[in-house]
């Protein structure tokens, strides 16, 4: 199935508020032996590569990290609480940003990821956890290459969802205790995939 032109290393190669916003409404595709999932991108935070101290390279270059510091277009995989979370790297070669795709509106391969998952979830790919179980997304893909469409890339989609400038809200990020006041969480209004645990400070884009 072809499901449209795979976004290449300039589309990445730009600040991470413009990339995550810009990511809503495209589709992550990923392809196992098992089959291939695919859903769109409904819910993204960014992470600044300055005064941001939420971002995992705020301190500095790690083993674990070190894929932020890598070329625009590679996955930035981590593993936090036994669940993995998928983020896009984004910005020069060198500069740690990211987006961290946190929630999906799934279009194929709905019974898989209700498989991986353990149970017949109506809504599979809430959350960035919940993600990359239901897309068998692991510390494998970490550093892995999105421009290249195989196994894991970003496309614009043959039919891409919708949507209009005030249906995008933005809020501050989900779940961190530093630069937790900074509005860097966007996703689309309406959108039963997302997670709405926090609307605090909502509003468009």
């Amino acid at each position: 199935m072809s499901w449209g032109k795979v976004l290449q290393r300039e589309f990445y190669n730009r600040d991470p508020i413009t990339v995550a916003k810009e990511l809503l409404g495209k589709v992550l595709v990923r392809e196992t032996p098992e089959g291939v999932t695919a859903g769109v991108v409904v819910e993204t935070e960014a992470y600044l590569a300055q005064g941001d101290p939420a971002n995992h390279a705020f301190r500095g270059m790690t083993s674990r990290n070190k894929s932020m510091f890598g070329p625009p277009g590679h996955a930035y995989v981590y593993r936090i609480h036994q669940v993995c979370c998928l983020n896009v790297v984004t910005e020069p070669e060198g500069v740690p940003s990211a987006v961290l795709i946190r929630a999906l509106m799934p279009i194929e391969g709905i019974e898989m990821m209700r498989e991986r998952l353990g149970r017949f979830d109506s809504l599979p790919t809430t959350g960035p956890g919940k993600l990359c179980k239901a897309m068998a997304i692991d510390l494998s893909l970490d550093g892995w290459d999105l421009t290249l469409g195989e196994q894991l890339w970003v496309v614009e989609g043959n039919e891409p969802v919708e949507f209009a400038e005030s249906d995008i809200a933005v809020t501050t990020r989900i779940g961190v205790t530093a630069a937790k006041d900074l509005p860097l969480r966007f996703f689309l209004k309406r959108q039963p995939f997302v997670n709405f645990v926090s609307h605090r400070g909502d509003r468009r884009r």
